[in-house]
């Protein structure tokens, strides 16, 4: 079995994850989940209900009622892009609900999205009227070279062919155009730490489990030259992380109820296992 980032014929079984095996690259790294022959493609997992169902053991309780916390991440990380240029693109990659798209066109920029789920896009067209369009990551409706910034928050752990991936960012972007990317990093102490229990390992919708250094292979082999990767915290409510602690650590859906205000409280955290890519395209 080759690896689907390098190439290298250096596979092995690392672990199981809900009797799921997940198998790993020795020579760079990358794990991924060896999908089942004849699973459905992924992106039909990308529903309504995967936005707001709190019956389910994986997906989101209610990704709406974390609009707060979202929105404060998002603000932050669209500050360390720096002030965009006047009339500059930014192009959002799996915009969810549209939150992201709406703080960068109040940070500045001429900012769109692109959604694989229609449900999901549909709530972001109130955000981002006329800038969300229903569309793969890997076939986005745009020409060539038509944006100076593309960002990938938390999506490319989602997508099945990494490769593909990265050559239709690198397609988007203008030369000297950037990338800017978070996703877990399968090395780091806590993921090493935690075994099948990583809070990422979560099961249809992570197919890939990314090390510093096959993200590093992967953005070169389509002319992106990191620029910077560091480990940085994010927002989140106080349910979402209960919610989290019950799907990853106890696998089971949540009791459901309304959230309270306590559990509204945003707190902000930072354990190291998630990595955030600067990349700039040579010119």
């Amino acid at each position: 079995m080759s690896c689907p980032v390098c190439g290298a014929d250096a596979a092995r079984p690392k672990l199981r994850v809900a009797k799921e095996q997940i198998v790993e690259c020795e020579r760079c790294g990358l794990a991924w989940w060896q999908r089942p022959a004849g699973a459905a493609p992924p992106e039909r997992l990308y529903d309504a209900a995967y936005f707001a169902r709190s019956e389910a053991a994986h997906g989101y309780d209610d990704y709406a009622r974390e609009e707060p916390q979202l929105r404060h991440t998002f603000s932050r990380r669209l500050a360390r892009l720096g002030r965009p240029a006047p009339g500059a693109r930014l192009l959002d990659v799996g915009a969810a609900f549209g939150f992201g798209v709406s703080e960068a066109r109040r940070a500045g920029w001429r900012a769109f999205g692109i959604e694989i789920s229609r449900d999901a896009a549909r709530q972001a067209s109130q955000q981002a009227p006329g800038r969300i369009a229903v569309a793969h990551a890997l076939r986005a409706p745009f020409r060539d070279a038509s944006f100076a910034q593309v960002v990938l928050w938390d999506v490319l752990e989602h997508l099945a062919d990494p490769h593909a991936a990265i050559a239709e960012v690198a397609r988007l972007l203008a030369p000297d155009g950037r990338l800017a990317l978070t996703t877990g990093d399968v090395r780091s102490l806590v993921a090493r730490l935690s075994g099948a229990r990583w809070h990422l390992y979560t099961l249809p919708e992570h197919l890939f489990f990314y090390s510093r250094e096959s993200l590093a292979r992967l953005l070169a082999d389509h002319g992106l030259r990191v620029q910077r990767m560091r480990a940085e915290g994010a927002s989140y409510s106080v349910a979402y992380l209960l919610e989290r602690l019950r799907k990853t650590l106890l696998r089971r859906a949540s009791p459901g109820g309304r959230a309270g205000p306590v559990d509204r409280l945003r707190i902000p955290v930072n354990l190291f296992d998630i990595v955030t890519v600067h990349a700039v395209k040579q010119p």
